[in-house]
């Protein structure tokens, strides 16, 4: 029997049919890059090697790797609970890369969730300046403020707003990212069952798509750019949409030509079926999955040439400001925090010099940079979650023992391996009078591998064992995010 072709639709417009549906029925390979505020590319490719892993560089991505398909457990390895890398299909990489945000922008995830490229483009400005991630619903974001804490992120603010209609009021932004929901086309690598020969509903997302895109410009500064992004390889969500939003601000909006040295990309196209685009969208970029050994993609990269501006640049969080949801300025509860930070580990007090510390409702404490501009709207919080604020005692995050303990002075323990594992685990284990000699009784503990603080415990000295505080989320006997 005759196989069924694959997207038969985009055959006409793919250089290579049978090496296209040959990469399509393959399995996809793992994808990850280093988070250079943990660890350093060498140092994570020694770690990961060391235990099996079949790392290979990406070649136009410095800090990227791959892992093939058959090996798993990438999601489950130490190094990944400990925030030294972001697991992201390499295809998806390239929307933050093109972007380019500089540590002094305010940038705008519109579409955020799961907020893998939020988190590369806080982690690209070095934990400076505004990144924002939002999105319509706000259950589709627990990924990303999971990513903020696991990654140690000071500098992201998450809201969630119908991105449609974003709020004038928010001010203009220097970069925005606009990575549409669409029909998906170009996952299907990654889809148990594959359905890539069945018609999509593309028409069905163009309407949003270019509302989104037309938003992005509204709220972008002159000089600044928008990212159009999707992962499908229908043109009436990509170059359609592109082309639509070019002319309905004509003379106000321009295509930037681009190219991702070592990443081998085609041109968008300037017709489909009987449809002619602006001459400009051939700037705008399409991924194959046969050239690179990827998933699909489309991008485009726009800037605001002209336009009023009228939207008013929100200020730095400081000790006057309220912010909505409950947040405020707490330089009461900060010094708490941090005395309790220096009697029990030995952390120096200026180690949250240039940052802000902020409450939400009286129980749980961020810390944000001093430079971050965040919008002012009623379903957001910025920052990184640092401490539970108990009445008695504060509790640090897990976030936050990582963030600081290396820093610590005392009540450390560094782990064997077995324990290592237990406490991911969130088992609890017996520490050993060696393991004890810089603890100093009964209290909370920071429990490290390889010099590298993976969280807290509770030690209670009439047992004798460490309790785990490792997140429910993130431990091992969770679920793998591979």
């Amino acid at each position: 029997m005759t196989p069924t072709p694959l997207f038969p639709r985009y055959h006409g417009i793919v250089d290579d049919v049978a090496a296209f549906e040959a990469a399509c029925l393959s399995p996809l390979p793992h994808f990850f890059w280093t988070n250079p505020l943990r660890t350093t590319p060498c140092r994570l490719t020694q770690r990961l090697q060391a235990d099996g892993f079949q790392v290979r560089p990406l070649p136009w991505h410095p800090a990227a790797f791959r892992i093939p398909a058959h090996q798993t457990g990438l999601g489950r390895h130490w190094t990944y609970l400990a925030g030294h890398f972001q697991i992201q299909e390499a295809s998806a990489m390239v929307p933050a890369l093109v972007l380019a945000p500089a540590p002094d922008h305010r940038v705008l995830d519109l579409c955020a969730a799961p907020g893998n490229k939020t988190v590369q483009c806080a982690v690209a400005m070095n934990n400076r300046g505004t990144v924002v991630g939002n999105d319509l619903v706000c259950g589709r974001l627990s990924p990303l403020r999971q990513s903020i804490d696991r990654l140690g992120l000071f500098n992201v603010t998450i809201t969630c707003h119908d991105g449609v209609n974003y709020p004038p009021r928010t001010g203009p932004f220097d970069r925005i990212l606009v990575d549409a929901p669409c029909s998906c086309e170009g996952t299907s690598r990654r889809a148990t069952k594959r359905s890539g020969g069945q018609p999509s509903p593309h028409l069905r997302f163009q309407h949003k798509q270019i509302l989104l895109l037309s938003q992005a410009v509204r709220r972008c500064r002159v000089g600044g750019r928008i990212l159009y992004s999707t992962c499908t390889y229908a043109p009436e969500e990509n170059e359609a949409v592109v082309d639509a939003v070019l002319r309905q601000f004509s003379g106000r909006l321009a295509m930037v030509p681009f190219e991702v040295a070592g990443l081998r990309t085609s041109e968008g196209l300037t017709r489909w079926q009987q449809t002619a685009f602006l001459p400009e969208v051939a700037a705008a970029r399409r991924i194959w999955p046969h050239h690179n050994d990827t998933g699909g993609f489309f991008l485009a990269l726009l800037e605001r040439t002209d336009g009023s501006e009228d939207d008013p640049v929100p200020g730095f969080i400081d000790e006057k400001r309220q912010k909505p949801g409950g947040f405020q300025h707490l330089s009461a509860r900060r010094s708490d925090v941090l005395r309790m930070m220096a009697h029990r580990f030995g952390i120096p007090p200026g180690v949250w010099d240039g940052l802000v510390f902020l409450e939400n409702n009286a129980q749980v404490g961020f810390l944000a940079t001093h430079d971050h501009r965040p919008p002012d709207l009623a379903e957001q919080s910025s920052g990184l979650k640092c401490v539970h604020l108990r009445p008695r005692y504060p509790i640090l995050t897990t976030g936050a023992a990582a963030a600081f303990g290396p820093l610590a002075t005392a009540n450390r323990i560094a782990l064997s391996a077995e324990q290592r594992d237990a406490y991911l685990s969130r088992l609890a284990f017996t520490p050993s009078a060696e393991q004890l000699a810089a603890c100093h009784g009964t209290g909370y503990v920071l429990l490290c591998w390889q010099e590298t603080v993976l969280g807290l415990g509770f030690y209670g000295a009439d047992q004798g064992q460490v309790a785990s505080l490792f997140p429910k989320s993130m431990a091992l006997s969770g679920v793998s995010p591979d």
